[in-house]
């Protein structure tokens, strides 16, 4: 119904290339989401896929069907601006209407059609209204709607949270997930906010300077980064990065005259792999206050200086240095006021899910 394949795509603007050979296969029903910082190429890729921008090389294919050539009306795709991009002259239900009545469809056809998009986004009682009477949510809603009524075979997502508040951002995000497990339409959806990207997404493109840098699940993407851009990019707060020095089976971080050696999973390894420097990937909710229970040759307990502390509610992000090198954990809200009160805090590091990256190319190092 709804597959795409991305071939070696590629989009310059006069000498700028844009797009640096994209290749994605999405399947059809799934939830795509390309994620990546302002710049990177994701909403011109998005728009080469619409159809709004010339690709320059490449292919791109819906169903099997090469559509490169094709003009957006031809793709059978709809688009969720950020914008929303509503009629304000329309009411909910025209505007939600207006292209069926352009594709001369049957008025007890587009009665109907409204009537049961209306009652899929919870409009109904919103359909006799002008946008500029509605909120920032229900105006989303209305446009989700207009893209709902064409049944198209992809739907086009292109950061339509951003205007919203931080508590609407979280309802819409939730009932964009149900609707899409409710149709099970094939969604590509832009964002540049990493927690939409791992809650929505079936997959994620994480992209920099126009070109994939990882594609793979949200537990891939997070568990197991290809380099050191997306463990950074995906993560909040983001993980922490700590060179260290291959001393046999073990790595030693050394700084302000000081050393500390600590063990990781396969570290005998590392010297046989010819590594002598990496980089030690970890995430703040690896580095927590002591636990009774944690113990093993990969459980380390260090003291940490503490400068700032964040509270969450259910937790507590704690900023600080260790041996001299910025480090950020993830405590309990108790531990939280402890170490914020006093200024430091023993902390215990679990290295089980440490990931190691080269420390000059900054690609994942397996071992």
């Amino acid at each position: 119904m709804g597959s795409i394949q991305i071939q070696q795509l590629t989009k310059s603007f006069g000498d700028t290339q844009v797009l640096k050979g994209i290749d994605l296969d999405i399947k059809d029903g799934e939830f795509l989401i390309l994620v990546g910082p302002s710049g990177c190429g994701k909403s011109t890729l998005m728009n080469s896929i619409a159809g709004l921008e010339e690709v320059t090389s490449g292919d791109i294919l819906i169903d099997g069907a090469n559509v490169t050539s094709l003009s957006p009306k031809e793709r059978d795709i709809a688009m969720v601006f950020q914008s929303y991009a509503l009629y304000p002259t329309m009411s909910v239900s025209r505007n939600i209407s207006f292209g069926l009545e352009m594709r001369k469809v049957p008025k007890a056809q587009i009665e109907k059609t409204v009537a049961e998009v209306a009652q899929l986004l919870q409009i109904e009682h919103l359909l006799d209204r002008k946008p500029s009477q509605l909120s920032g949510g229900q105006r989303q809603r209305v446009a989700m709607g207009r893209a709902l009524a064409r049944s198209p075979r992809v739907f086009l997502f292109d950061e339509p949270l951003s205007n919203l508040d931080a508590k609407l951002r979280v309802e819409m995000r939730t009932e964009i997930k149900k609707l899409h497990k409710r149709l099970r339409t094939t969604i590509v959806y832009v964002t540049h906010d990493q927690v939409e990207a791992m809650t929505l997404a079936d997959r994620i493109a994480v992209m920099k300077d126009g070109q994939v840098q990882q594609f793979g699940t949200p537990y891939e993407i997070y568990n197991n980064p290809a380099n050191r851009f997306v463990a950074d990019f995906m993560g909040s707060p983001p993980m922490n990065f700590l060179e260290c020095v291959v001393l046999d089976d073990k790595l030693v971080i050394e700084s302000q005259g000081q050393k500390f050696e600590l063990q990781v999973a396969h570290g005998a390894r590392l010297k046989s792999a010819g590594l002598e420097t990496v980089i030690l990937g970890i995430r703040p909710e690896m580095i927590t206050e002591p636990k009774p229970y944690a113990e093993g040759a990969l459980v380390h307990n260090i003291p940490m200086q503490v400068e700032v502390t964040e509270p969450m509610g259910p937790d507590t992000i704690a900023f600080g240095q260790w041996n001299g090198t910025e480090i950020q954990a993830r405590l309990s809200p108790e531990a939280g006021v402890e170490a914020q009160t006093k200024g430091h805090i023993n902390v215990q590091v679990d290295t089980s899910k440490a990931v190691l990256f080269d420390a000059y190319s900054g690609v994942r190092v397996d071992v």
